[in-house]
């Protein structure tokens, strides 16, 4: 059980995106098991029920503000370990990919929490799948180990906590 436990965070340390990195990542196609976060919150965000997720910007606002790709950058973000919405942001404001695909428009931190607000079932069940996937990747006959279901939604609601919290912390709020 102990060790079950260290598998969920065992990526946390030291996991905090670098300048040099972008959100990209590795492109992932097909059916196949996730091989990285940015595979894995890819197939959860498109496993995601289009009736749980919730506009928090104009319908017209561009890419950057439709609601998977929120969903899966604080998904990704989460799991990286960054968690205030200042923090997302600034790392958004540094990702040159990012930046061209959105044309230089991005999410600021306000949208960010609104975002987590209105969308919360949906960022649980994202990130809760994300985890799993890459900590208990699906046995021989395609299922993860049901088991630790309640550790990954455990560990979700953590996260998100975390960062309910240290936004909770800052001057500027909704």
């Amino acid at each position: 059980m102990q060790g079950e436990a260290k598998r969920i965070t065992a990526w946390e340390p030291g996991s905090h995106l670098r300048p040099s990195e972008t959100l990209e990542g590795a492109s992932g196609s097909g059916e196949a098991k996730p091989t990285s976060l940015t595979q894995a919150v890819r197939a959860a965000v498109r496993a995601t029920d289009e009736s749980l997720l919730r506009f928090v910007a104009r319908r017209d606002a561009g890419l950057a503000f439709e609601p998977r790709t929120l969903l899966a950058l604080l998904s990704y973000c989460y799991a990286r370990d960054i968690f205030g919405s200042a923090d997302v942001e600034d790392v958004l404001r540094r990702d040159a990919h990012f930046r061209h695909l959105c044309n230089n428009e991005f999410p600021d931190a306000r949208l960010l929490r609104r975002f987590r607000r209105d969308n919360r079932e949906a960022l649980h069940r994202c990130l809760t799948s994300a985890l799993r996937a890459l900590a208990a990747p699906p046995t021989e006959s395609g299922h993860a180990d049901e088991a630790n279901d309640l550790e990954f939604a455990e560990e979700a609601t953590r996260r998100i906590m975390k960062s309910t919290f240290i936004d909770s912390m800052t001057v500027d709020q909704d």
